[in-house]
């Protein structure tokens, strides 16, 4: 499976993003709001790499927790897959378990995601190599 985007759990996202522009990092994705997680998601990129910046958008967001144990951080790794079901139940079969079940990422176009935990390497995100 290819890499799509390191996710990067920030506090401020403007904040955050003009740090990374001064590494030489680029807006590819303007901020876009995800209802589902209750977070602002903007993506950057320095050459081949792309972060996903994501701020939780209120104290009721279920990435809220995460920000308050880890502060500013990357917290996931997301990859694309052919078929998103099959490496769903791959990954479980290699002791991954579901943290959050198949459903749409509205920051990726639609794409359906699944994020799964293990306990050697944390969480990873597998996205629909295509949106629905």
């Amino acid at each position: 499976m290819e890499v799509h985007h390191i996710g990067y759990l920030v506090k401020r996202l403007a904040d955050s993003r003009d740090a990374f522009a001064a590494l030489g990092f680029d807006v590819v994705r303007p901020v876009e709001y995800d209802p589902i997680r209750d977070v602002n998601i903007e993506f950057i990129a320095n050459g081949g790499y792309c972060v996903e910046l994501i701020e939780p958008a209120s104290s009721g967001s279920p990435l809220m927790p995460l920000l308050k144990k880890f502060k500013n951080a990357p917290y996931h790794l997301c990859f694309i897959a052919e078929d998103l079901e099959k490496a769903k139940e791959e990954f479980e079969g290699k002791g991954y378990m579901l943290f959050r079940d198949i459903e749409p990422a509205p920051c990726l176009d639609g794409r359906r995601v699944v994020f799964m935990v293990n306990p050697d390497i944390g969480i990873i995100e597998i996205a629909d190599k295509e949106p629905l």
